[in-house]
């Protein structure tokens, strides 16, 4: 008797293409931890100053895509010993290429926490980033919640400031500074203190996310996040001169007409 013949339908010709799929995304993660490998090897070999020559001329690579590949040899390559059984079972051998990159952002301990309590290797690319994005949103509401606030007494602002407040002398005309009316209101300050605390509660916060972000690049690309450090430090001591130094004392930046 003949063994029955399946129908080839759509559906099961878009399973076996996803499946195939997936099993070359899985050599694909063997075969850059053995490129990485070797790229570790060949680095300790060579003379100071020879590394970068040597990978653009010999194995065509950029120094970025080396050092990626290196950084994926390094976190996943005790999972996947030299000459081992690359189908051993644990969690990270389950992993795609894009997988492992995108978990790169986390510590190791912390992704393997990740990949234990999540389903990891059936998740798409967009599942995952989104999960990812999800646990940093999360951790960051534990943040925000264990930071203790500073209440704000309305009566000290109002004390605070009309002890600093400097009047104009005699004949004089103060001159109106960014929005500001001529006409003095004597409740203005506690609009603009409440006005600069929300400022500075808006800094700490982009604060942290910045310095989550380049702790993320640190696991990903670290001459990425070097440039990306360097570029945010300069904004920081920008603002740090400005502030030390405001208002300005020559002229308004802006005056009502």
């Amino acid at each position: 008797m003949d063994n029955p013949t399946f129908e080839r339908t759509p559906l099961v010709i878009a399973a076996e293409i996803n499946m195939i799929t997936c099993q070359t995304r899985k050599i694909l993660l063997i075969s850059a931890i053995e490129i990485g490998r070797r790229l570790q090897e060949a680095k300790v070999m060579l003379k100071h100053g020879e590394w970068i020559e040597w990978i653009e001329e010999s194995v065509d690579y950029t120094r970025r895509t080396a050092s990626r590949l290196m950084k994926i040899y390094k976190e996943y390559g005790p999972d996947f010993p030299e000459g081992s059984d690359r189908s051993n079972g644990t969690p990270v051998s389950h992993l795609t290429y894009t997988q492992a990159l995108l978990l790169l952002r986390l510590p190791e301990e912390e992704r393997k926490e990740f990949i234990a309590q999540n389903d990891v290797s059936s998740m798409t690319k967009q599942e995952l980033q989104q999960a990812l994005k999800d646990r940093d949103q999360a951790n960051q509401a534990k943040d925000q919640a264990k930071a203790p606030s500073r209440p704000v007494n309305p009566e000290n602002i109002q004390a605070q400031a009309s002890s600093t407040a400097i009047a104009p002398s005699a004949g004089q005309t103060a001159l109106p500074t960014h929005n500001l009316k001529t006409k003095r209101d004597p409740h203005a300050h506690i609009k603009y203190v409440k006005q600069c605390d929300a400022c500075c509660k808006t800094i700490a916060d982009t604060f942290f996310d910045l310095t989550t972000a380049l702790t993320n690049l640190t696991h990903i690309d670290p001459e990425l996040k070097e440039e990306k450090r360097k570029e945010a430090n300069r904004l920081i001591e920008y603002m740090t001169k400005t502030i030390k130094e405001w208002p300005p004392p020559k002229k308004p930046l802006r005056v009502n007409s």
